[in-house]
């Protein structure tokens, strides 16, 4: 995985680690991996508003977590659906995967306001992509390889 995900609605490629580019292979070769073994073992939760698209979805669980009152629940709803939990390589976004029968839905946002500053356009935009969950996992696959190779 370069960096890049191919996202919706315009079918762009959005670069997720342009804040930082370097990983501590160990560590980022761990994190890749055990994200493909969980969604491997068919883990993963659809989304939990009925009815509400992906981006309302990510916008709800992170107005949730702003609530200085969250509730413990809430917490644990929106960490039941945390990704891309990989390091300082990929700390740059919040990210939520959604598993929806073969195929996730993952959505991310850029936070670091020092991004959002050089990137205004990113400002308040929820990315959405949705691949098959065997594409996804044969990807994280190929990047363990390779990191098992490079290394």
């Amino acid at each position: 995985m370069n960096g890049l995900l191919r996202t919706r609605p315009k079918a762009i490629l959005q670069w997720l680690t342009c804040d930082d580019n370097s990983v501590y292979v160990p560590q980022f070769r761990r994190d890749v991996l055990a994200t493909a073994s969980w969604l491997r073992s068919g883990a993963g939760s659809p989304m939990p508003f009925a009815g509400m698209a992906a981006e309302a979805t990510h916008r709800r669980l992170m107005h949730r977590a702003r609530d200085h009152d969250v509730a413990e629940a809430d917490y644990g709803l929106r960490s039941e659906f945390q990704t891309l939990l990989w390091g300082p390589t990929t700390d740059n976004v919040t990210a939520h995967l959604f598993r929806d029968e073969g195929r996730l839905v993952i959505t991310l946002e850029f936070w670091r306001q020092e991004h959002l500053l050089n990137h205004p356009e990113d400002a308040g935009v929820v990315f959405v992509a949705e691949i098959p969950t065997e594409e996804f996992v044969g990807i994280l696959e190929d990047v363990v390889a390779f990191l098992d190779v490079a290394g």
